[in-house]
């Protein structure tokens, strides 16, 4: 194979790669500023709603804020929690729910996808509570 062949074709893929990386950084930027704008308009208020009704029905569960992500934990067990927040690792950044639970000395750990990409700005308080109240039901059995 020709030299400037080969050379042509790894220039290319290397700009490529930047063109890639700088549309990468731009979309994730976009969607972090989305996010810390739902996180304090819907998700917040929803699981601090979730957590008081909880509580008025005898399930022990508080709020936690970590920076960029929240968290209902239960107060019995501190590795038993729903947490929410934005993820940029991947391709298109997306909003994630980890869930954590344990029964006994078993461990289960689950990854949600909430919202992607353009969808982050419109995630619902709708959409939120389906996705908690399908997941809360392992958290309130006794």
């Amino acid at each position: 194979m020709e030299i400037s062949l080969v050379r042509k074709r790894l220039r290319d893929s290397i700009e490529d790669a930047r063109k890639n990386a700088t549309a990468r950084r731009a979309a994730n930027q976009e969607a972090i500023a989305a996010w810390e704008q739902v996180l304090e308009r819907v998700v917040t208020p929803l699981f601090q709603q979730v957590s008081q009704v909880l509580k008025s029905e005898g399930y022990a569960f508080r709020v936690i804020t970590p920076a960029g992500t929240i968290r209902l934990s239960s107060e019995r067990s501190a590795d038993d929690y729903i947490e929410v927040g934005l993820d940029t690792s991947g391709p298109v950044p997306v909003v994630l729910a980890r869930v954590n639970r344990t029964r006994g000395r078993e461990r289960f750990n689950d990854e949600l996808i909430v919202a992607s990409g353009h969808a982050i700005p419109g995630l619902s308080e709708e959409k939120l509570l389906d996705l908690l109240t399908s997941i809360l039901g392992p958290f309130l059995e006794r």
